[in-house]
């Protein structure tokens, strides 16, 4: 029997490992240690990018099983935002404006049209000329790297860093890869970015993860033998049940499934948990923890059927996928993403209730570390309406909007959010549903009948973003087959593309 279910699937990383733990060990003599813990000048940055993570399945929010013991005890070192929204619903999209401040109609990075279908069309790439945080950095003195396990941070993120490696790996092996480069590089400001991918497709989680979520399974029946776990290492692999086409209402075999892959997707997130423990661990064992600011954040979430009644009622999905997996929705589940931090500057013990965007982080994280603002490409007022009001610590402005655009499968959809309405409605004016995020926040009552003067004033909203916004619905990307091989099986490994 192999020692974890999903050993079949992992021989070529754990290879991959093997090769280059080994390469770095008859390298480490030439490579010496430039450890400065007492240096003066700026604090260093590890940026932690999770993949796929929603932020409700974290224990510091409420999640009750075993997700996140290390960030649940960092948590109080810091700042937590606890109602922050993803730009977008998917990847490359949300990493762009989390790193740059800009919206995915400012910077470029997404995939334009009326009807997305990322199967058959390749995205854009991010525009050239909009500041990034690495290269903000970069200019005040940093030296910067990215280690990144998703092929789509390399549309245009990852080149603004001196230093990128992709690597298709575990997160354990990204970050030894992350700290050997700050071992030989904090005598200076340097900024580390660090994406882990494990709770995205496929999830291969190990045993000694997966283990604590086992018993709840069989206690409900369920199989729990490696067979059946391994067929869900994908949305459905096994025969005769693809969650991708479940239907509504679920049936008893459809809520077994959904049940053994939240199972496997949790433990994906207690890896990443463990991981991150101990980068802080090492940081400590350096002397560095007293000098780097560390914030973690998600770029998306997931969906597990939570609204898989809109999604076969609207059939948007060119797939003819409904609420599963993440890059067609505007649903809480996708838009709502974990952002912790701690280290100097970082207020401790601090919980931000108010909504925020990923668009703050970066205006935020150089706040903390006592730098300039990011250069700003659009000067119109709208986008300042947008952007820039977590870092002080006051209160969002109640007339605050946060929007999310750009999904990748489907029709050009929005979602505004003004205090706790959010309307989810295509970008040309036709609203699909109106919640109420206090008194619904499972979303499942929509309000336009009962709140037609509050959809018509977000709905002005839109048509004013789209005005601002390089959103051009007639475009389209390029096709798949333009792409270079490389990229290209790249992202098929992580199910994207044909």
């Amino acid at each position: 029997m192999p020692a974890n279910p999903f050993d079949h699937l992992t021989g070529k990383s754990r290879l991959q490992t093997r090769l280059n733990r080994w390469r770095d060990w008859v390298l480490r003599p030439v490579r010496p240690s430039r450890l400065a813990p007492n240096r003066p000048g700026p604090a260093n940055l590890l940026l932690i990018g999770v993949d796929t993570l929603r932020a409700d399945h974290l224990g510091l929010a409420g999640y009750g099983q075993p997700t996140s013991p290390h960030l649940d005890r960092l948590a109080s070192r810091g700042t937590v935002f606890s109602d922050v929204t993803a730009p977008a619903p998917w990847t490359l999209p949300s990493f762009a404006s989390a790193l740059t401040g800009c919206m995915p109609g400012l910077h470029g990075a997404f995939l334009p049209g009326k009807l997305r279908n990322m199967d058959r069309q390749a995205p854009q790439r991010l525009a050239a000329e909009v500041p990034t945080l690495a290269a903000h950095l970069r200019d005040h003195g940093y030296r910067t790297a990215a280690f990144y396990s998703n092929q789509f941070f390399a549309f245009g993120l990852a080149e603004s860093f001196d230093h990128h490696v992709y690597l298709n790996l575990p997160a354990a092996e990204v970050a030894r890869q992350a700290q050997e480069w700050l071992r030989r590089q904090a005598d200076r400001p340097c900024f580390c970015f660090v994406l882990f991918n494990d709770p995205h497709e496929p999830t291969t989680p190990r045993r000694e993860d997966l283990a604590p979520f086992l018993p709840p399974l069989a206690a409900q029946g369920l199989p729990t033998y490696d067979r059946t776990i391994a067929a869900y290492a994908r949305w459905g692999e096994q025969p005769g049940l693809d969650l991708t086409r479940a239907k509504w209402p679920p049936d008893p075999a459809t809520v077994a499934a959904r049940q053994t892959k939240l199972a496997i997707y949790d433990a994906t997130i207690r890896y990443v948990d463990r991981v991150i423990g101990g980068l802080q661990t090492t940081l400590t064992d350096w002397g560095l923890d007293g000098n780097t600011i560390v914030s973690v954040f998600s770029d998306h979430g997931e969906e597990f059927l939570d609204h898989a009644e809109f999604a076969h009622q609207w059939g948007h999905d060119p797939r003819g996928i409904c609420g599963i997996g993440h890059g067609h929705a505007h649903f809480q589940e996708v838009l709502h993403v974990p952002w912790l931090s701690w280290g100097p500057g970082v207020p401790v013990g601090r919980q931000v209730h108010h909504a925020v965007s990923l668009l703050d982080l970066s205006p935020t994280l150089l706040s903390w570390l006592g730098l300039p603002k990011l250069p700003q490409t659009e000067a119109d007022g709208f986008r300042r309406h947008l952007v820039g009001v977590a870092q002080d610590g006051r209160p969002a402005a109640s007339d605050r909007l946060i929007l999310s655009e750009a999904i990748a499968y489907g029709p050009d959809l929005v979602a505004v959010r003004q205090d706790n309405h959010k309307l989810v409605t295509h970008r040309d004016g036709r609203a699909l549903a109106l919640f109420d995020l206090a008194d619904d926040p499972g979303e499942s009552r929509d309000l336009r009948d009962q709140k037609p003067e509050l959809v018509a004033e977000l709905l002005d909203q839109v048509a004013h973003w789209r005005q601002c916004s390089a959103e051009t619905p007639g475009g389209g990307g390029t096709d798949w087959t333009d792409m270079d091989e490389t990229i290209r099986q790249r992202l098929k490994d992580l199910g994207y593309s044909d």
